[in-house]
């Protein structure tokens, strides 16, 4: 299936976007005004990506506190993509995230306490401590993640197989870096995806780099091409943009809800941080990751296209500030959980 330009669209640029033009972007004087919504849902949308982002700020320095263990992953710089998703899922959605998972799992309604507890390696976690922030697992709300890159693309299906033959009217969300388009699991997922028609979005937040390496020596082609052999239309879109990412995700969800198949969306987003925390991020110049920060900020971004459309400092500043302050509590909270009993290790494990 080969698709005209209008089945592409593209939104935006970021790390490997090649020549794509750029739309919506601009921090000063230059920033276009909001649109496509109310004031109101954009100043929402500016909060909690201030709250996306103060999540991930602390559990780094939880991480440095030594209160996290393992090579934790933080999804710093790509707020607007799960901010800009989560309006278009519903009760009934299926998620499945990969190592960077926190965004994805509170987009998904993840109670965040109980999340935090999780990654603080706590009794009252989502998995009483034993699973960390890489193995995250909430049946309630039909959220998972796992560290192994790709893995996320066939377990989606499992969740999007049910829902078909149970006609529920859900779908799921196969969250990935652009690196996992490369594992063999992302093909066997298309094509059974495409023949089933199972309703499955896949979500590629395209950072440029599979851990340190560039896409540009590891990647032959475009990604966006890759749904091509398989009928499966794909979006592209600017990742730094909310306002963007939940235009492309809305059309490509309603295409899955009315039983049209899969989708695929690429958001092209910055990744501040390493690959993980502590990563020393050799293989990034001082000049990109300034660049980066200065420009592809999605907080600074929207902030500056809220100002343009008229929306006073004041009306941000308070709704960011109440934001820091819940997820400040989130934290406090899950840091007075109990550590879990020794003797809770020879629980649920079977021989």
């Amino acid at each position: 299936m080969t698709h005209d330009p209008d089945r592409l669209p593209v939104t935006g640029d970021g790390p490997g976007a090649g020549d794509v033009p750029v739309a919506g972007r601009g921090t000063g004087d230059e920033a276009p005004p909001i649109r496509g919504m109310s004031m109101n849902e954009a100043r929402a949308l500016y909060e909690r990506m201030t709250e996306f982002r103060t999540f991930e700020e602390l559990v780094g320095e939880g991480v440095r506190d030594g209160l996290i263990h393992g090579e934790m992953h933080l999804a710093i710089g790509q707020e607007a993509v799960a901010a800009g998703l989560e309006p278009h899922l519903a009760p009934g959605d299926a998620v499945v995230s990969t190592h960077r998972a926190h965004l994805h799992a509170l987009m998904a309604g993840v109670d965040p306490v109980p999340l935090l507890g999780e990654i603080f390696e706590r009794d009252g976690g989502l998995c009483g401590g034993k699973g960390g922030h890489m193995h995250l697992f909430d049946p309630s709300r039909d959220f998972m993640c796992t560290g192994i890159v790709g893995a996320s693309a066939p377990l989606a299906l499992g969740y999007a197989l049910q829902r078909r033959r149970l006609a529920t009217g859900s779908l799921s969300v196969a969250a990935m870096g652009d690196g996992a388009v490369n594992h063999g699991t992302f093909a066997e997922s298309l094509n059974l995806a495409a023949l089933w028609r199972l309703p499955v979005l896949f979500l590629i937040e395209d950072n440029g780099y599979a851990i340190s390496v560039q896409r540009a020596s590891s990647t032959a082609g475009d990604p966006a091409r890759r749904g091509d052999a398989y009928g499966i239309p794909t979006w592209r879109c600017d990742g730094t943009d909310p306002e963007a990412v939940g235009a492309v995700t809305g059309e490509a969800v309603a295409r899955i809800r009315q039983g049209a198949g899969p989708s695929i969306v690429i958001a092209t987003v910055s990744r501040f941080r390493g690959h993980y925390e502590g990563d020393l991020d050799h293989y990034r110049s001082d000049e990109e990751r300034d660049r980066m920060r200065a420009e592809q900020d999605p907080l600074i971004i929207w902030r500056a296209r809220l100002l343009a459309s008229g929306v006073a400092a004041v009306d941000l500043d308070d709704p960011a500030q109440a934001a820091r302050g819940r997820v400040a509590e989130w934290v406090a909270q899950a840091r007075a959980m109990p550590w879990p009993e020794p003797a809770a290790a020879r629980q649920g494990v079977f021989a």
